[in-house]
């Protein structure tokens, strides 16, 4: 049994079963699991889990994200769900432009970006033994050096050849050829050689000479070639996947399998460099022209807003078009001002994280909190959001507020990246290698510093203790009674349990607890504590008591989105409640006559703290009435008489 084999079919159990799966690829740090019903997925239950940070519906599937080891939750994954690696990614996306292709950018571009900021952390490396004049330009190691530096940028058009074939399910060997073709040795040199039979596009940015033709067709090649280009290869592999699909339905099946590669490469490979390429290239000549004007009119208004949205996009895994625009600035110029303006991002959350570290008393938040900081040390700063700062809204908001002074003080300064390399690593990328100069990496550090002194600072003073949740070493010590008692939040039937339709719940995961059938649509405190968990629905709600009991309220099932109309909060995550005060109402006739489940579990999410859990014996309740008593163990009881 593997390390994750546990967790993975815990996870295959609560997103509906693999009946439900469609396929599932993952970035790095989260599970992207495309599903046939995302309403059947137990997000609840997700979430109780140890082994899971978060999860979230976005880009049309269920984002369950999990870490820096989510690879080896995921082949666990794809083992118990009987399917190839290959199979998985071919799976038909379905949804909106928008999803599909910040999907697809995703699976294209984020397989490469371990061996990316590799070397762009060798090429720093070189950088700084230039500029030091430890090396010398031209010597064996500084050959040698550049050589492994730039290697990947190099022949990003045969690395994304095989990637973008993954991406569309295609032969990836093919890919890489065809990748090959784009900057085979000299092809751009013997493309624009000779005399000039015309041009195309004239006294625009995108202006191009004919030197060659095609059996008469001209042949549009761009005079720098497509090394270190980005989006030829990855329209040319879309159409090849279409013809390769064809070709494999059409062909006899004694001759697949060299011919459908043979013509794949022939017919994809022509149209490529005819039609494909150049297109290709006008729209990414066109998405830098129009990043320029921008620029151009207001560059901090331009940078400010991408520093701004990076942080966001992250939540949703959306961010990385953003950073492929990045890397098509670095290839265009040899450097990055955008990847440099959310350079200083992780930082804000290294900042974050050593401040709740440092000010909670919460041993399970210093758990979650220092391995979050040493995620982002390495720019995976999802351990972070999901763990430290999104949890208390204000943290997430001082991290954008560092980020933005971060970016904007490398804009204002024009400070740019020589390599693509994030996190601690990536700082002596800003060295300049052709001025040998440490501006920019004084700059650099200037602003980290800046970021990460704004986030400290306002996390620091804003801390409130016990918003991390108390000390797990202290909880349920503050009362003088061994005991505590749970009013029904609601008027209606009670029924057990382990009768309710949600698994989760009828199996006793999520916590003790009873099942109540509303007679009305009002909810009320069953306590006196703190909302510590609000669902935006308002279907689900989470109270901790005074006395450290974690009550869970949740409404109906299949209530995850798009339910918001029925449901009205008056009150907010983090504020205090009374018990039998209103916490929230909702369209019960509605409901009925929309067919939605109304069974509503009151649950103590943390009833293995407790020796006991006593249920009253009634068929009905009443709002404000007891319905089950808490206790705890004498021990527990002494120490709380002893503090008080």
């Amino acid at each position: 049994m593997s390390k994750y084999d546990s967790l993975a079919s815990f996870i295959i159990s609560n997103v509906g079963g693999s009946d439900n799966v469609v396929n599932v690829t993952h970035c790095m740090t989260r599970l992207r699991i495309k599903l046939k019903d995302l309403e059947k997925a137990n997000i609840t239950a997700l979430e109780e889990n140890k082994g899971i940070v978060s999860c979230q519906k976005a880009e049309g599937k269920l984002q369950v994200i999990i870490g820096t080891h989510v690879g080896e939750v995921y082949e666990d994954v794809i083992r118990k769900l009987g399917i190839t690696e290959s199979s998985n990614e071919v799976a038909e996306e379905k949804g909106s432009f928008i999803n599909r292709f910040a999907a697809t950018i995703t699976k294209i571009v984020v397989p490469v970006l371990g061996v990316l900021c590799a070397c762009g952390i060798i090429a720093g490396v070189n950088s700084v033994l230039i500029a030091t004049k430890i090396i010398e330009t031209g010597s064996g190691a500084n050959i040698l050096l550049n050589a492994m530096g730039n290697a990947c940028l190099t022949f990003f058009p045969v690395i994304l050849g095989y990637t973008s074939a993954v991406a569309f399910g295609m032969d990836p060997f093919v890919g890489m050829i065809l990748g090959a073709v784009l900057i085979f040795p000299n092809i751009a040199v013997d493309m624009n050689s000779g005399d000039v039979l015309f041009s195309i596009f004239s006294g625009s940015p995108f202006e191009m000479g004919i030197f060659k033709t095609f059996f008469g067709l001209p042949i549009v090649f761009p005079s720098n070639g497509y090394t270190s280009t980005l989006i030829p290869i990855m329209l040319i592999n879309f159409f090849a996947s279409k013809v390769e699909k064809v070709l494999k339905e059409k062909l006899p099946a004694v001759t697949k399998q060299f011919l459908a590669p043979f013509l794949t490469i022939l017919v994809a490979g022509t149209f490529g460099i005819l039609i494909i390429g150049p297109v290709s290239m006008i729209i990414q000549n066109g998405l830098q022209a129009a990043l320029a004007w921008l620029i151009d009119k207001s560059q901090i208004l331009a940078f400010a807003v991408i520093t701004l949205i990076y942080q966001p996009l992250v939540i949703f895994g959306l961010h990385w078009p953003l950073v492929t625009l990045g890397i098509m600035e670095f290839m265009t110029v040899g450097s990055s001002l955008i990847v440099a303006s959310i350079f200083p991002a992780s930082f804000t959350h290294m900042a974050a994280c050593l401040a709740v570290f440092l000010r909670t008393k919460s041993t399970k938040m210093k758990n979650i909190a220092l391995p979050a900081f040493l995620s982002a040390c390495f720019c995976i700063i999802e351990p972070s959001i999901y763990g430290v700062t999104l949890p208390v809204k204000k943290r997430f908001g001082f991290c954008m507020l560092g980020g933005l002074v971060g970016g904007l003080i490398l804009t204002i300064t024009n400070s740019p990246m020589f390599a693509i390399s994030m996190g601690t690593t990536g700082i002596m990328s800003f060295v300049n290698p052709q001025a040998s100069s440490f501006a920019g990496l004084i700059w650099c550090l200037v602003a980290c510093i800046a970021a990460m002194a704004v986030t400290f600072t306002l996390t620091w003073i804003t801390y409130k203790p016990g918003e991390d949740g108390k000390n797990e070493d202290d909880v349920n010590y503050n009362k003088k009674s061994n005991k505590e008692t749970i009013v029904s939040p609601m008027n209606g039937k009670v029924k057990a349990l382990s009768s309710m339709c949600d698994p989760a719940f009828a199996n006793g995961g999520l916590g003790k607890g009873i099942c109540i059938t509303p007679d009305d649509g009002n909810i009320y405190a069953p306590c006196d504590g703190e909302v510590t968990a609000l669902f935006p629905t308002g279907h689900a709600i989470g109270i901790t008591s005074d006395s450290g009991a974690e009550i869970l309220i949740h409404v109906g099932t299949n209530l995850y989105e798009g339910k918001e109309a029925l449901f009205v909060k008056h009150i907010k995550q983090g504020e205090k409640v009374k018990q039998g005060q209103l916490l929230i109402s909702f369209d019960l006739k509605k409901m009925h006559e929309s067919n939605l489940d109304t069974e509503t579990a009151v649950v103590v999410s943390n009833s293995d703290d407790y020796i006991d859990v006593i249920f009253n014996d009634d068929k009905s309740v009443k709002a404000k009435n007891p319905i089950y008593t808490l206790i705890r163990s004498k021990t527990e009881a002494n120490l709380s008489l002893k503090e008080a």
